[in-house]
C-alpha cells in the first residue's frame, strides 16, 4: 500500500463537533447536507494535491464561500430581531456563552410510527 505523503483531510465535520463542544445543539447534523459545508470540505479536502496557485484560488474560493454563509446567518439574525422587536420576552438570539437548556426540559414526543424527515 502506498502511502500518501501529504495529510489526508479529516473532513469538516470533526471541526464542526469540536465547536460544538458543551453546547445544545439539537440540529447540528443537519450541516451535513449544507452547500456550504460540502463545498468547504470538498476545497480543504484538494488542497494537498494542488500546486501553490490553484491552492491560493481554491482558498479564496473557501473564503467566499465562508463569507456567503455568514451573511446568511446575519441575515437569519436581523430577521429574528425585526420579528420580535416589539416582544418584551428578553433577547430573541441566545447568546452563545448562554447555558442551553437540558434536553429533557422540552416536552417528549411519542416518536413511534413516526418517519423521519430529512
Amino acid at each position: 500500500m502506498i502511502q500518501p505523503s501529504h495529510p489526508t483531510f479529516p473532513g469538516l465535520w470533526p471541526y464542526i463537533e469540536r465547536a460544538a463542544e458543551g453546547r445544545h445543539v439539537p440540529f447540528l447534523g443537519r450541516g451535513r447536507g449544507l452547500w456550504h459545508c460540502k463545498q468547504v470540505q470538498d476545497s480543504l479536502g484538494q488542497l494537498p494535491g494542488l500546486d501553490e496557485a490553484a491552492r491560493r484560488e481554491l482558498l479564496a474560493h473557501v473564503g467566499w464561500v465562508r463569507d456567503s454563509l455568514a451573511a446568511a446567518l446575519e441575515g437569519i439574525d436581523l430577521a429574528i430581531r425585526d420579528s420580535t422587536g416589539g416582544l418584551d420576552a428578553g433577547p430573541a438570539i441566545p447568546s452563545p456563552a448562554a447555558p442551553a437548556a437540558p434536553a429533557e426540559a422540552s416536552p417528549h414526543r411519542e416518536t413511534r410510527g413516526r418517519r423521519r424527515r430529512d
